[in-house]
């Protein structure tokens, strides 16, 4: 029998790998992607491209503008401002719900992210520190038990990772977060779900408030 060879990728396969590619900053916002490229690249036809990229847009990491073609979305600082705001009630809610159904395996997982955040930033680590933040969220958001509230936060959470390591980078933020994220678990442990949901709203407003700040400095 002769042995067949690899099949070609999805349209969904092709998808995560571009958007994977988007979220770790290889394809940097602004870069133009054209059909023709991608299908050489992956070796496939275009409809999966095309399928990929209508998926893409759905998320709002690819934009579409007339003459110029697809490209990965640029935010603007009002757009990464109303994104924190946003970001500040769904996360809020997080830390509630998560609170309220927390079990010893992802009580487990925060504490270990929180001291590999906290040796990150000590590194000045900006990769590792991300990492471990995401990391963070996302046991939050798995213990929170809405499938619905999840699907919306990482949305957010994909959308602001086109502003790359920025926020990570503005003067001492990352001492301060890793404070906030102590308090913030130590409200958890402590059952405290009202207390959580306020801490993680303020500690996601320190981030907006030094995203504004270092907007304003920037155009002055």
């Amino acid at each position: 029998m002769r042995k067949r060879g690899p099949q070609p990728l999805s349209a969904e396969q092709v998808c995560e790998r571009i958007r994977a590619a988007i979220l770790s900053g290889e394809l940097k916002p602004g870069s133009k992607l054209t059909e023709q490229d991608l299908a050489a690249e992956f070796e496939v036809s275009r409809t999966p491209i095309r399928e990929a990229i209508r998926q893409l847009e759905v998320e709002r990491l690819v934009s579409r503008t007339p003459f110029v073609g697809v490209t990965v979305t640029q935010l603007s600082p009002e757009e990464v401002i109303e994104l924190l705001d946003i970001r500040e009630v769904l996360e809020g809610l997080v830390a509630r719900l998560a609170t309220e159904n927390m079990d010893s395996f992802h009580l487990q997982r925060l504490k270990k992210s929180l001291q590999q955040l906290a040796a990150s930033a000590r590194k000045s680590d900006v990769g590792a520190y991300l990492d471990q933040a995401l990391a963070f969220r996302r046991a939050l958001v798995e213990c929170c038990g809405s499938a619905t509230l999840s699907e919306h936060v990482m949305a957010i959470e994909n959308r602001l990772r086109l502003t790359g390591s920025r926020t990570a980078l503005l003067p001492g933020r990352m001492e301060a977060a890793i404070e906030e994220h102590e308090k913030l678990l130590d409200a958890i442990v402590r059952g405290d779900a009202k207390g959580a949901e306020r801490l993680n709203r303020e500690r996601i407003r320190h981030i907006r408030d030094a995203v504004a700040k270092s907007i304003s400095f920037s155009i002055l």
